[in-house]
């Protein structure tokens, strides 16, 4: 995408470098970082380490992954404005993507990953002022600290092979979300005491069982 803008004198050019390589990548990224930022909070707050990973293959945990890519696009759209405004976007922003993250998986599976009831100023339990705070904060620390280096990056021509790469990478996150999201179903199923011989059920049963998927997800809390 190009942006142009012109003047009585002269006409200035100011590539923005947004393709779909690039969101993939910041996806990608962002849902490492966010798998080792909740694994050391767990840490610091109890002692131990705890897995946060969406998927059910690596460690993704997804939010973090949507959040890097909204944040980015807001840093690369309001790095000439002041720090309020960007703090304001990072926190607006963050809180949108909790919030239909986590309405999304309880009206599909019938499941929540987290619950801020117990925090102050939250609605629903999805998002809270405490938690719209922080992602502000990494807002922040994200435009200062890695926006720059992660343009320069993106704005050079990649090579053949790497494009390769990066269409493998895809094609497996693609399958390992599929894959993901029906183990998850079925698990909502066996919750529920729904029994089947169907193959496909069978096979994400003796895959992905019960104590499988509590320790893989131990954050996930079905309904009644």
């Amino acid at each position: 995408m190009e942006i142009v803008s012109s003047g009585s004198k002269s006409v200035s050019k100011r590539a923005v470098h947004i393709n779909v390589t690039m969101i993939f990548w910041l996806f990608v990224i962002g849902s490492v970082f966010g798998f080792i930022l909740e694994g050391l909070w767990c840490i610091f707050r109890s002692g131990h380490w705890e897995s946060h990973s969406s998927l059910v293959w690596g460690t993704f945990c997804t939010v973090y992954g949507f959040g890097a890519v909204a944040v980015y696009l807001l840093a690369d759209l309001l790095r000439e404005k002041n720090i309020l405004l960007q703090s304001a976007a990072f926190m607006l922003s963050g809180a949108l993507v909790e919030y239909f993250t986590s309405w999304i998986q309880e009206f599909c599976f019938g499941s929540t990953s987290w619950d801020y009831s117990g925090h102050f100023f939250n609605i629903g339990g999805r998002v809270s002022l405490q938690m719209t705070l922080i992602w502000g904060v990494l807002g922040i620390a994200f435009s200062k600290l890695l926006y720059p280096v992660l343009k320069k990056l993106f704005s050079r021509q990649l090579p053949k092979l790497w494009r390769m790469i990066t269409l493998a990478c895809a094609v497996f996150m693609v399958i390992n979300a599929a894959v993901s999201c029906a183990a998850v179903l079925r698990w909502s199923q066996r919750q529920a005491g729904f029994e089947t011989k169907h193959p496909v059920a069978v096979f994400f049963d003796q895959h992905f069982d019960n104590r499988w998927m509590e320790h893989h997800y131990p954050n996930m809390k079905f309904g009644d």
